[in-house]
C-alpha cells in the first residue's frame, strides 16, 4: 500500500483475519483449558473466539479504511455496511459470545450444554441489535 488512505485488498483482509483467529484460537482455548480444566470447553470457547475474529476483523478494519477517506470514503463505508455487515457482526457475537461462555464456565463450571447455547444467544443478540441499529 502506498499510503495510509489506501483501501487494504481483500487478501490482506483475509490473512489478518487469519491470523487474527488463530491467535484467539490459541488464547482461548488455553484460559479454558488451563483455567477450567476442561479441554472440550476450552476447544470450543476457542473455535468460537477464532470464528468470530475471523469474520469480525476484516470487515471492521475494510469499514474503518473506508471512513478515513472523507466524503467519497462516507459513500464507501455506507456500501461495505450494506454488503458485508452480516457476517461482521455476526463475528463480533460469536467472540463477545466466547467471553460470556468463559465467564458463564468461571461461575458454573465449564458445562458445554450450558456454555455453548448461552454464546450462540449472545452471538444472535448482537447481530440483532447491530443489524437493527445500521437499518439492515
Amino acid at each position: 500500500m502506498s499510503s495510509t488512505t489506501d483501501e487494504p485488498s481483500e487478501r490482506t483482509l483475509t490473512a489478518i483475519g487469519v491470523g487474527s483467529a488463530l491467535m484467539q484460537i490459541v488464547a482461548f482455548t488455553a484460559v479454558g483449558v488451563v483455567t477450567l480444566e476442561s479441554v472440550p470447553y476450552g476447544v470450543a470457547v476457542g473455535g468460537l473466539s477464532g470464528a468470530g475474529a475471523f469474520l469480525f476483523l476484516p470487515w471492521f478494519l475494510s469499514l474503518s479504511a473506508a471512513t478515513e477517506g472523507g466524503e467519497a470514503g462516507l459513500g464507501q463505508a455506507a456500501k461495505r455496511i450494506d454488503r458485508a455487515a452480516g457476517p461482521g457482526l455476526f463475528g463480533l457475537g460469536l467472540e463477545l459470545g466466547a467471553i460470556a461462555a468463559l465467564a458463564l464456565g468461571f461461575v458454573r463450571g465449564p458445562d458445554l450444554l450450558l456454555g455453548l447455547p448461552a454464546a450462540l444467544a449472545v452471538a444472535v443478540g448482537v447481530y440483532l441489535a447491530g443489524s437493527a441499529l445500521l437499518g439492515r
